[in-house]
């Protein structure tokens, strides 16, 4: 598309939000404004894509006439399709090869469904690698000789899943470390499975024989994405835990919560596709990461404790 050229498409989606759950019908139009007197065109289509976006960390090497190499580090980004469907909005008719359109304003309206087996949509920043996108794309086709003209919309899916079956009370499991100065932390949960918008509750145990002083600690609760080749960790919610600035005590045991945002984040998954003859999987888990400062040198730790994250469904909402 040269850049005398003009494109004027919008997706109006029957969802403003752009968010469904698979198995849902997709529907809406294709509002296309032409600003050319004549433009020519072999076909209209939109496609709905699903993307499985990773990195690789690559290197090259070059010696230049003296004999001097040198090596220049980069990163290199894929985009392994695993989904796509395409739907014909217009076509040229009568066996004609193209399709002339004048200037004006066309509409096209679309209808699809989801399929149940989709993985989830990466949330939140989609945009970070690795990642699971969805995004549907308008073409308008021309000839092989011109670049075809495209515009893209990202919109995200959601599995069905119900939290019930797994709210059941279950064993309680500590986690458990401890510093060079025996000061050590435990930690449960006091859910099996969290969802947005709602608190994350959690018992502490602390032990200090020597009384060290402890500065503060900090939880952090967080989202890992991860494949064979990179990971991405993104922290949703951090905060020093109250009243426990300069902690000296010999023992402490207390309950704890951290309110989750009430946005949509990915729920725990692990997926996989084949591209290529070559398997490829993404994997989402989430961690509450508690960090003690204390004074002294080499006595600040950290605690990782699997966190459950689930979804609301339609009827739970």
């Amino acid at each position: 598309m040269g850049a005398s050229e003009s494109i004027a498409i919008q997706v109006n989606l029957n969802r403003p939000d752009r968010f469904y759950f698979v198995g849902e019908q997709v529907s809406g139009n294709i509002l296309f404004q032409n600003d050319h007197n004549q433009l020519k065109l072999e076909e209209i289509i939109l496609k709905l894509v699903g993307e499985l976006g990773y990195t690789t960390q690559e290197s090259r090497s070059s010696t230049d006439i003296n004999g001097n190499t040198t090596t220049e580090n980069y990163t290199d980004y894929h985009d392994i399709p695993f989904f796509t469907i395409s739907l014909p909005l217009a076509r040229p008719i009568d066996g004609q090869q193209k399709m002339i359109l004048d200037r004006g304003t066309y509409t096209w309206p679309f209808e699809f469904s989801l399929p149940e087996n989709l993985p989830p949509s990466s949330s939140p920043n989609n945009e970070s690698y690795p990642h699971i996108k969805y995004y549907t794309q308008v073409i308008l086709g021309r000839q092989w000789y011109k670049s075809n003209m495209t515009k893209t919309h990202i919109f995200t899916i959601s599995p069905r899943m119900n939290i019930h079956h797994m709210n059941d009370i279950q064993e309680t499991q500590f986690f458990t470390h401890q510093n060079r100065k025996q000061l050590r932390l435990q930690c449960c949960l006091l859910q099996d499975v969290i969802v947005p918008g709602k608190t994350l509750s959690f018992l502490i145990k602390l032990h200090n024989p020597r009384r060290s002083k402890i500065k503060r600690i900090e939880a952090i609760f967080m989202q890992c994405r991860h494949t064979a080749f990179d990971r991405h960790n993104e922290i949703i919610v951090s905060a020093d835990l109250p009243n426990l600035n300069e902690f000296n005590e010999l023992y402490l045991q207390r309950n704890f919560e951290l309110l989750v945002p009430n946005i949509y984040l990915t729920p725990t998954s692990s997926f996989s596709t084949s591209f290529h003859g070559y398997s490829h999987y993404i994997t989402v888990h989430y961690e509450l990461k508690l960090q003690i400062k204390s004074h002294g040198v080499f006595t600040d730790f950290q605690l990782s404790v699997p966190v459950i994250v689930d979804i609301e469904t339609i009827s739970e909402q």
